[in-house]
């Protein structure tokens, strides 16, 4: 099981591509995702603005802007529970 944050913003191509990454592997890594829209809290909007999307781990590490499926998986690896 991998936990993990996922901050995203409604019409972004990059998030999008993120999640589709997400969906894929969810029942191999049976991923548990918070999804927080940055929108909706203005604190989030200018902290995260332009890295979005950005996939947190429980690790401290996280992934954001174009993610590439090698790095998802390295993260994936490190981040099991």
């Amino acid at each position: 099981m991998v936990r993990l944050r996922y901050y995203y913003k409604a019409g972004c191509w990059l998030c999008e591509r993120a999640e589709e990454l997400l969906n894929g592997l969810m029942e191999k890594y049976r991923l548990i995702v918070e999804k927080i829209d940055i929108a909706a809290n203005d604190t989030l909007y200018e902290l995260y603005r332009f890295d979005i999307p950005v996939l947190e781990f429980r690790d401290g590490t996280a992934l954001h802007g174009r993610i590439k499926k090698k790095d998802l998986l390295e993260r994936f690896e490190a981040n099991k529970e």
